[in-house]
This record gives C-alpha cells, structure tokens and sequence, in this order.
C-alpha cells in the first residue's frame, strides 16, 4: 500500500512562474508610468530584484527595505526623475498579484498529487500578492493550506518558519514529510536546518556546489515520477 506523504511546495518558480509574472508586471509598469526602453528596464529590475531577495533570505535586509529601495536603485541606474518609487512599487505589486503564469505542467500535477498526498504551499512571498496569484492561478484549491513568511512572521531557510508549518499541519509522519522548490537557499537549506527531506525542482538546471538536496527532478513528470517511488518505499 502507498504511503500518504507531506510534501512541502514551493510557490515561486515551483508552481507559480515568478519570472514571467515578474518581466510582464514591469513592462505594465513601463506603460502606466511612460518610462522608456522597457525590456532593458525589465531586465535590470530582475537583477536588482533577484539580488535583494537573495539578501533577504540571509537574513541580511528586511522585505520592506526591499520594498522601499529596489526602484530607488533602478530609477538611479536609469537617471528617471520624477517618479515615487513607493507609489510605483504597490503599483508593481498590483500587477504581480493579477498574474496568472503558472509553471508548464504544474495544474495537471498539482491535481494528480493532490488526490494521493497532503499539499502545503510553502512561500517567502508578500500576503496578498501570493494569495491573489494563487487564486487567480487557481492552483490554491489543490493546497490545504498556504504559509507565507510575511503572513506568520517567519521565512525560509530559518528552521523557525519549518516549526511553525510543522506544528500547524499537526499530523505528520517526518520521514515521509518532503520540501520541493527551485532555490537552494531558501527551500533545500531551509529543509536541511529542520531535517526534512529535500527534493530540487531543477528546471533550469543549476550547477549544485556547497547545498545538496536529497533528490534532484527536472521537470514535473519527474517529481511525479519519485513521489511515486517515495510513496513506495
């Protein structure tokens, strides 16, 4: 008989395309504010963007100084005056919450799961943003229940953000409890601090160096093939 496991997902560029919602958010932007040359624009913030989340993870800057400065910088590296990089980042946050990209292939696996498994949506993501994208991805539903770090006030990799799921999900067995994600900072360190078992969504095949997780998939008929094999061991 298969066993029932936990598993732990990922929402950003696991489930929920963050970088084609990111790149289609800021050239909105460009649009509503009139500001120029939005691929380059688009693909500066990324950097930008990529770098300071990188720093919040750890647990160097806070997420509303993230807030507060990613379009500083930009606007300074483009020399665009005139503009509140307040008021355009909640606009940017808008746009972000009205995104519906999803990863190829994540509904028809989140739904085949979802029948055999526990699902648990595991996010360092602002509140709002999360839920609305979730919603409008209508992914939420195979989910039963979301945690976001700006919700409860904790955030991945710290071993204190894995305790508070862990100890809200209630029953679960660890051994046949798993982390999924695409960041080896936040997802497969963040399992390793708590000792939960870690499974790399290695879509874009990074180069492994200092994190190792458990299981590596590249792609979701993959995962769907160990999880098969986990639910079997």
């Amino acid at each position: 008989m298969n066993k029932r496991l936990t598993l732990l997902i990922d929402a950003d560029d696991t489930v929920l395309d963050f970088v084609a919602s990111e790149r289609d958010s800021i050239i909105m932007l460009c649009e509503e504010f009139s500001i120029p040359a939005s691929e380059k624009v688009a693909e500066k913030f990324k950097q930008i963007n990529r770098r300071m989340w990188d720093m919040f993870e750890r647990g160097e800057i806070t997420r509303e100084q993230i807030f507060y400065t990613r379009f500083e910088e930009l606007f300074e590296y483009f020399s665009i005056e005139g503009l509140d990089p307040i008021a355009v980042g909640d606009q940017f946050k808008e746009n972000m919450a009205n995104s519906k990209r999803i990863i190829h292939g994540a509904r028809t696996c989140l739904g085949r799961l979802s029948q055999k498994h526990d699902l648990y949506c595991v996010t360092n993501g602002i509140t709002r943003t999360q839920k609305m994208r979730l919603k409008a991805s209508k992914l939420g539903k195979y989910f039963k229940k979301v945690y976001i770090s700006q919700e409860i006030g904790l955030a991945k990799p710290n071993k204190e953000f894995f305790d508070f799921v862990l100890n809200d999900i209630g029953e679960y067995d660890l051994n046949s409890t798993y982390i999924i994600g695409d960041s080896l900072t936040s997802d497969v360190q963040g399992g390793i601090n708590s000792g939960i078992k870690t499974i790399l969504f290695n879509k874009e095949g990074k180069i492994l160096r200092d994190v190792h997780p458990d299981y590596e998939v590249y792609g979701y008929r993959s995962l769907e093939r160990l999880i098969d094999k986990l639910s079997q061991e």
